[in-house]
């Protein structure tokens, strides 16, 4: 076999589980839309959307403290320096713990003023908060679960993971179908149902340990200020990233709220569980991708790096195209799975879905040219590409949607927006390439003169 085979299988091995994990919760996300949306009506979906933003603040912070640190994690492994890669893990399991518990403190007692701040009106203000009381207390499993999956995967157990996230999310869609569509209970139990599928896949998580499986082991931390800035500042891209998902959702749940009205949110909310879908794959791609790229990094491995590099730039390219066409293609019944029986409600949801998961085209790559910054360290070019996705093109196309075409072409300024991060991104890189590639060719002159 081959380098490239061997990479290629490689690929393959952690891909795949990474992907069907993020694809079963996202479908996990959406089962979850459909029966809220069927057992406690519009207003509990609306709810729920209002809330998600941060839910999605949690996982960012997470994926701060664990991306930053898988990154560092997988460079040390791939120099063999093992004592140093495990500190960093339990630094960053450490320093997850604390966050996770201040947020959901944070969360739980300023839940009324979190709901309004989302945009709630009076009509959504009361399941609103409900469901941010109730969901609160997960919060600090939720970072602990997010970090431990993470370094878990780059510690060569990609299946586990994905079996301890299935095995969460299905259980969850179960207690799901039982307390609300059967038992009628309220919004509360889908923010407790959801906890309880989080501590299940926290106990997968923990027989990993118990067994001494791989080479992570759980010791106190030996903090060390350094290492921590080098976390952070490789993973506040990935931060970004994750809370781009936020950011793009109050800002297009404020515009349609003011355009089209609460009718608008709740179709928004079904195309945001639909595109849910669409963004974890292409995450869970790139996840997958990077802990060889990470190592491969560490070993300075330049021609395995840029084949990960490609085959995962080939699959986000291919993935979304398809995931998209078939979100259009069946959007109506998409549709009648969340509320059948309100016609103005379908046709709405209709066409949003049209348009605006059309980004997710835009967004495959560029998450692979944020990877390739973050993987090989460039952490002021991963960041800038990631910031833009939070604060900067997608609202300056919805400001001028609304101001000058009174809200007209208003779901299309996800996609021109996502463009403009693509073209960027992939700009950057290929100088990247060309810088790295004059350098080496200079030190072979250099090393042939002498």
């Amino acid at each position: 076999m081959n380098n490239k085979q061997e990479i290629n299988r490689q690929f393959i091995k952690y891909v795949i589980p990474s992907v069907i994990g993020m694809a079963v919760q996202a479908i996990y996300v959406i089962l979850d839309g459909i029966i809220v949306g069927q057992g406690i009506g519009e207003i509990g979906l609306a709810a729920v959307n209002i809330v998600f933003p941060y839910s999605m603040i949690i996982i960012a912070l997470a994926m701060l403290l664990s991306v930053g640190g898988a990154n560092v994690y997988s460079f040390y492994k791939g120099q063999d320096k093992l004592t140093k890669a495990n500190n960093i893990f339990c630094q960053g399991i450490a320093l997850s713990a604390a966050l996770g518990a201040i947020l959901a403190l944070f969360s739980f007692f300023f839940r009324d003023q979190l709901v309004l701040l989302a945009g709630s009106n009076e009509a959504l203000f009361s399941s609103a908060t409900v469901y941010l009381k109730w969901l609160s207390p997960f919060f600090l499993f939720q970072m602990i679960i997010c970090g431990l999956s993470i370094f878990i995967r780059n510690d060569d157990a990609p299946r586990l993971v994905m079996i301890a996230s299935v095995t969460g999310a299905i259980v969850n869609a179960i207690l799901d179908v039982v307390f609300i569509l059967i038992l009628h209970y309220g919004i509360e139990f889908a923010a407790i149902t959801n906890g309880i599928g989080m501590l299940l896949e926290l106990m997968f998580y923990a027989t990993y340990f118990a067994r001494k499986k791989g080479m992570l082991r759980i010791h106190k931390p030996m903090f060390r200020f350094e290492d921590i800035r080098r976390v952070i500042r490789n993973g506040f891209a990935t931060f970004l990233m994750e809370f781009s998902l936020p950011v793009v959702t109050f800002t297009f749940n404020l515009a349609i709220i003011r355009t089209v009205g609460t009718l608008g949110v709740t179709a928004y909310s079904i195309v945001g569980y639909v595109c849910s879908i669409i963004n974890m794959v292409l995450i869970g791609v790139t996840q997958g991708a990077q802990p060889l790229m990470s190592l491969y990094h560490g070993k300075n491995d330049k021609e395995a790096f840029l084949h990960t590099y490609h085959l995962g730039m080939k699959v986000n390219v291919i993935l979304p195209i398809l995931l998209v066409g078939i979100s259009i293609v069946f959007s109506k019944n998409i549709v009648m799975l969340f509320r059948g029986d309100n016609p103005e409600l379908t046709a709405l949801t209709r066409q949003m879905m049209l348009f605006y998961p059309l980004a997710h085209i835009a967004i495959g790559p560029t998450l692979m040219n944020i990877l390739y910054f973050q993987t090989t360290e460039q952490n002021a070019l991963s960041t800038v590409i990631s910031f833009l996705r939070c604060i900067g093109f997608i609202q300056i196309f919805v400001l001028l949607s609304i101001t000058l075409f009174d809200g007209k072409g208003l779901y299309l300024a996800f996609l021109l927006g996502e463009m403009c991060h693509l073209l960027l991104s992939q700009t950057l890189v290929n100088r990247s390439k060309r810088r790295k590639v004059a350098l080496n060719n200079n030190g072979e002159q250099s090393r042939s003169l002498t």
